[in-house]
C-alpha cells in the first residue's frame, strides 16, 4: 500500500462513528453473511485492524448497527391510515429512500442473532400500530396482519419494481389502502 493510500488518521470518537455507519450501510445492502470487517474498513476508510479495535467483532458491529427505525405512524384519522401508510411506503420507493420493513425483513433474514432483530422490530412496529389500534390482543393480531401486508408490498415493490410497473401510484394506494383498512377495521 502507497503511502498515499493508507485510510485516513482520525480521533476514536470520529472512527467508531466511520465504523458504525460504514457497518449499517453495508449490513443493510448486502446482509450480515455477505459483509466483511474488510469490507467495513474500506467503506470506512480504515485499515481492518483499526475497525476490530474501535468497533469489536462483526457480529458485535451488526448487533449495534442493526437498528431499525419506523417511520412515525401518520397523524391521520384511523379511518384514512391505510391509505397514507400505503403512499408514504410508495413514496419511499419513488423516492429511492430507505425502506425500513424492506431493511428489517433483510436483516433478519442475515442476523447472527435473529431473536434480537425480531425484539426491535417488534417495539419498532407491532407495538406502536397495536397499541394505536386498540391495545387489545385483536388490536396485536391486526397490527400483524397490517405489517406483513405492508411488508410484502415494500419487498415487491424493491425486489421486482412492482406494483409501480405500468399502475398509477395513485390506483394503487386506493386499492392496496383499502386492503390495509380493512386489516385495520378488523
Amino acid at each position: 500500500m502507497s503511502h498515499d493510500a493508507r485510510p485516513a488518521v482520525r480521533a476514536p470518537g470520529s472512527s467508531r462513528l466511520a465504523i458504525l455507519a460504514a457497518a449499517t450501510e453495508l449490513f443493510a445492502e448486502h446482509g450480515y453473511d455477505q459483509v466483511t470487517i474488510r469490507d467495513i474498513a474500506a467503506r470506512a476508510d480504515l485499515s481492518p485492524a483499526m475497525v476490530m479495535k474501535c468497533g469489536g467483532s462483526k457480529r458485535e458491529l451488526f448487533l449495534r448497527s442493526a437498528t431499525i427505525t419506523p417511520p412515525p405512524l401518520p397523524d391521520v384519522p384511523r379511518s384514512q391510515l391505510g391509505a397514507r401508510l400505503v403512499d408514504d411506503l410508495l413514496g419511499r420507493a419513488r423516492r429511492d429512500a430507505i425502506e425500513p420493513l424492506a431493511r428489517a425483513l433483510n436483516l433478519r433474514l442475515s442476523a447472527p442473532d435473529g431473536e434480537s432483530v425480531s425484539r426491535r422490530f417488534t417495539a419498532g412496529y407491532l407495538d406502536p400500530l397495536a397499541e394505536r389500534l386498540g391495545g387489545d390482543a385483536d388490536a396485536r393480531l391486526r397490527a400483524e396482519l397490517v405489517v406483513a401486508a405492508l411488508a410484502g408490498l415494500a419487498a415487491t415493490t424493491r425486489i421486482f419494481d412492482t406494483p409501480a410497473a405500468g399502475a398509477a401510484p395513485d390506483e394503487v394506494v386506493r386499492r392496496y389502502g383499502a386492503v390495509i383498512q380493512q386489516l385495520i377495521d378488523g
